[in-house]
């Protein structure tokens, strides 16, 4: 397993007096109650060898990233998905050999990754890279209204760290 540094990734906005409150959380669309999901670099799960780099847009938090989704706060959701059914589709890229555990922090989201459950949403993902080489898994969010979002990312056994994302919504308060 990588042990890289753990980067205090702290996304904020700052508030000046007069100017516009930022969206509150994403509207209530529970994810379904249970365990969370372990989708692995085997035969059966839809996964991807590459090569991670980082661009603009992209959020990295410790040694999973995805491509673009800080740019997602001020895109349109049609570009990205079906508005209508709230799912929106982006690859989960983790670096070689690290285990990275992705929750929706409160109701108003889903993670949909793991072609076993057929992405459908869920509160908790672990995604576990192959050994050898970066792994990006195929799914992407369950966000039925334009909202901010936050997830706890974890590895390593450290805390989580806490990073709120903008669906579609503008600038987010952290959480």
């Amino acid at each position: 397993m990588i042990r890289g540094a753990w980067p205090a990734l702290v996304l904020a906005v700052a508030a000046c007096d007069g100017a516009p409150q930022p969206p509150p959380p994403a509207p209530s669309v529970s994810p379904p109650a249970g365990p969370g999901r372990n989708v692995e670099c085997a035969g059966g799960e839809a996964h991807v060898l590459t090569t991670m780099s980082t661009g603009p847009g992209d959020l990295v938090v410790g040694s999973i990233k995805w491509p673009g989704l800080r740019s997602w706060a001020t895109a349109n959701p049609r570009n990205f998905g079906d508005p209508a059914t709230g799912d929106y589709k982006i690859g989960a890229e983790v670096r070689a050999g690290s285990t990275v555990t992705v929750s929706v922090a409160g109701a108003g989201a889903g993670l949909e990754y793991g072609q076993d459950w057929q992405y459908s949403p869920t509160g908790t993902v672990t995604f576990h890279a192959c050994a050898d080489s970066d792994t990006a898994y195929i799914g992407g969010f369950h966000v039925k209204k334009p909202g901010c979002v936050p997830l706890d990312i974890a590895e390593g056994g450290r805390p989580p760290a806490r990073v709120t994302v903008s669906f579609f919504a503008g600038a987010c308060r952290s959480a």
